[in-house]
């Protein structure tokens, strides 16, 4: 058995945070049954942004094991790869992709959510990102992709001497943007707190165990990062909600919602407790007098509004920051290491 311990941002910052959870965890191989739902949500949105940045007709990722935590290469494609469908080759449209993985990766909701609830998150996830590329790519802040993917494997360096040490650090850094002579790694961040400029969010990203990580083995690299560019997505604040009377007749009537059309069936005989959008059953409280009635948006229903909340002020939902990581911090981060 080897004795060269393989390190990567999340079991390191998995020790920093709790060596017993670490020890259960990468050493006896246990594992929680579920996730939380900030690590999930925050896990899911990085994917498919991931998936959305892949070149279109390049080789998926699927070819190589290395996101499955192995790093051998091997020449042949997964059948299963919700991404190319087996085919190695990435699609040319890069969301049907993006629809596939949330399809599969919320196929079953966990016992702790409701099959609505399950449903929300996915749709919050995919909405976001439709929301995210309609407004970044609106913008010219010069920034421009000079690799994607790049994977590494390195030995861990002793801050004393530079001697090889018994560990190795592994991962993958998404995307180098080049602005001017910069170049920062970048990587996405979904949090619940505020991302104005002033607060607090930032500053604590300049202890981010994986993006100083990242920034160290690009040095060892030989890519000559200077920091980080973080795009940060705040968490919508907003759920699903129940239509008011008057706004539930208008959308059976026209099937219009948030500007966007739906397919929108009332049971037989204008039946109003039977009302069925997309093929999905919507739940409808009837009201006092009779045909009234009030309609709880479904989860694509909830899709449109968020995406017109997202439009409309992009900035509460969006920012990116560059953070830059100096030589300092960079040893500080070997010495942690070691």
């Amino acid at each position: 058995m080897s004795d060269i311990i393989k390190m990567s941002a999340t079991s390191i910052g998995c020790f920093k945070a709790c060596p017993k959870r670490y020890y259960y965890r990468y050493i006896l191989g246990l594992a929680p049954i579920e996730d939380t739902d900030a690590l999930r949500v925050g896990t899911n949105y990085h994917r498919v942004q991931e998936i959305y940045d892949a070149e279109p007709g390049g080789v998926c990722e699927c070819v190589t094991d290395f996101i499955c935590g192995n790093g051998d290469e091997t020449t042949e494609p997964n059948p299963n790869c919700t991404i190319c469908e087996g085919t190695g080759i990435n699609p040319q449209n890069s969301m049907d992709a993006v629809i596939r993985h949330l399809n599969e990766r919320y196929s079953t909701p966990p016992i702790s959510k409701t099959v609505e609830e399950w449903e929300t998150e996915k749709i919050t996830i995919l909405y976001t990102l439709i929301g995210y590329r309609w407004w970044y790519e609106q913008q010219d802040q010069g920034y421009e992709v000079e690799s994607l993917e790049q994977s590494f494997d390195i030995p861990l360096l002793s801050p004393i001497t530079g001697a090889k040490l018994k560990g190795r650090l592994r991962g993958k850094i998404d995307r180098v943007f080049a602005c001017g002579e910069n170049r920062f790694v970048h990587d996405y961040k979904s949090t619940s707190k505020a991302i104005d400029p002033d607060s607090t969010f930032w500053s604590h990203l300049t202890l981010d165990t994986q993006t100083r990580l990242y920034t160290y083995a690009a040095k060892q690299l030989g890519l000559g990062m200077c920091g980080v560019l973080y795009d940060a997505w705040h968490k919508p604040g907003i759920k699903p909600k129940k239509l008011s009377q008057g706004d539930s007749k208008k959308f059976v009537a026209d099937g219009v919602y948030c500007e966007e059309e739906f397919e929108v069936i009332q049971g037989s005989d204008g039946d109003a407790g039977v009302i069925v959008v997309n093929n999905k059953d919507a739940v409808v409280e009837l009201g006092a007098k009779p045909g009234t009635f009030a309609i709880r948006e479904t989860p694509q229903m909830f899709g449109a509004r968020l995406l017109e909340d997202i439009t409309g002020r992009p900035e509460f939902y969006f920012a990116r920051k560059e953070i830059v990581h100096h030589s300092t911090d960079i040893e500080a981060f070997q010495w942690e290491l070691f």
